[in-house]
């Protein structure tokens, strides 16, 4: 049996091909209609298979031409199409001559089952009645109905498909941005990491000498403040380096089993006097907080510098809200934030209503060094700090801010399960 199969997509062509080869058949292929009828007036043709939208000619304008023609009209004609708007759509394929319209995709046996049947009615007589069933204003009519009703699924599906790409092409840029910032942050925390060590060893050195001077002069000696400067600016120095270790993850730790809650609770008197008479904060513990495994001392560092930071950027009247929470990432919220990956967090939020900051600014806020406040109030290693902390207890950062409205940092802490070896 010589069969005709009409598509614009190859890929269908191919496969449609290939099930019917398989199945004994003989078949041509054709591109759009115009083709198609060519095909078929040449002759030799004993079944076409068709799709509905094609170039040059489509579905239905081709089985109008095969219908209308008195020598052709006795070819039986399948529809096989995936542009399926309604039931409308096979009751104008059967009132214009065909024999079937079957909605892909489908299951083979379902599409070679109809074959046959087609056939076997052809054979007997029994195929779509000759000549054209309905008016010709009629079909126009029609036509036009199904023509116009395909054209607006295909502007929504374009339209939905457009948007879907914008939207990867958006989260695509993002994803990169954060991959290059987190190369440049890694790249950064090495070089720090380094100088911070060779540094602190070289003030180490100098804290020891001028200390020796110090015993081996009188205090009365003019020198003597001029030795106890330079021991105070080295031991300044030597607490930056500190710092720098930090945001490299190179600071020595003793961790142990916390519970987030109580740790915060004592420090809360000590916050109270950081954020200052005019700024309320606010402390809102989640009952029931999984526990930590972290050194005590990290989350002093980590909730002081949140908090001073809110405290600058709050400036004079406003508020500070510290909150704890267990949090479950899932492999959808992962996915829409590079770098994070799923499991159970407990979450210690800081917020405060301050003046807030612009996107460059909050890409940079955990570089080393970086600040947008005055010299003389802060080195800019205050953030950076928290960064390395949070990185080297292989926890996340999120931060939102809007100008003029506040700013949140989320931090994301990763539970501690006390597992059977750890036990015995």
């Amino acid at each position: 049996m010589n069969i005709l199969i009409v598509d614009d997509h190859e890929p269908n062509l191919y496969l449609l091909e290939s099930l019917l080869k398989g199945n004994g058949h003989q078949v041509i292929s054709a591109p759009h209609g115009k083709k198609a009828f060519e095909i078929v007036q040449a002759g030799d043709i004993d079944l076409v298979i068709t799709d509905i939208l094609m170039p040059v000619m489509d579905g239905f304008q081709l089985c109008r031409r095969i219908k209308n023609d008195p020598v052709l009209t006795a070819i039986p004609l399948i529809f096989y199409t995936a542009t399926y708007t309604g039931p409308q759509d096979e009751a104008f394929a059967l009132k214009i001559g065909a024999d079937r319209f079957i909605v892909k995709p489908c299951e083979p046996d379902v599409l070679i089952t109809a074959v046959n049947e087609v056939m076997a009615a052809a054979q007997k007589g029994q195929s779509a009645v000759s000549g054209p069933v309905i008016e010709e204003e009629e079909a126009y009519k029609l036509y036009s109905e199904r023509l116009v009703t395909k054209l607006e699924q295909k502007m929504q599906e374009a339209e939905r498909e457009i948007e879907t790409r914008k939207k990867m092409e958006t989260e695509l840029r993002q994803s990169q941005a954060q991959l290059i910032h987190a190369r440049k942050m890694e790249s950064v925390g090495r070089l720090a990491g380094g100088v911070a060590h060779d540094y602190n060893n070289m003030i180490n050195v100098i804290m020891g000498f001028a200390e020796l001077a110090l015993e081996k002069i009188s205090p009365k000696d003019p020198l003597y403040s001029d030795i106890q400067e330079i021991i105070r600016a080295a031991r300044r120095t030597s607490d930056m380096t500190r710092k720098l270790l930090t945001f490299a993850r190179r600071q020595e730790v003793s961790p142990r089993v916390l519970d987030l809650n109580e740790t915060i609770d004592g420090m809360l008197k000590m916050l109270d006097q950081v954020t200052g008479k005019d700024i309320r904060l606010s402390w809102h513990p989640k009952p029931g907080l999984w526990d930590l495994f972290m050194d005590p001392s990290q989350i002093d560092q980590v909730l002081l510098n949140l908090c001073v930071n809110a405290k600058d950027a709050v400036d004079t009247a406003g508020r500070v809200v510290v909150e704890t929470d267990n949090t479950r990432l899932d492999d959808h919220f992962c996915s829409r934030h590079p770098g994070f990956i799923p499991g159970d967090f407990v979450t210690l939020t800081v917020t405060d209503d301050g003046c807030g900051m612009d996107d460059q600014t909050r890409e940079r806020i955990f570089e080393p060094f970086y600040t947008t406040k005055a010299p003389e109030k802060g080195t800019g290693l205050g953030l950076a700090t928290v960064y390395g902390i949070v990185k080297q207890n292989h926890g996340f950062i999120q931060v939102t801010s809007t100008p003029q409205q506040g700013t949140r940092f989320i931090l994301y802490l990763p539970r501690y399960v006390k597992t059977a070896a750890m036990s015995d």
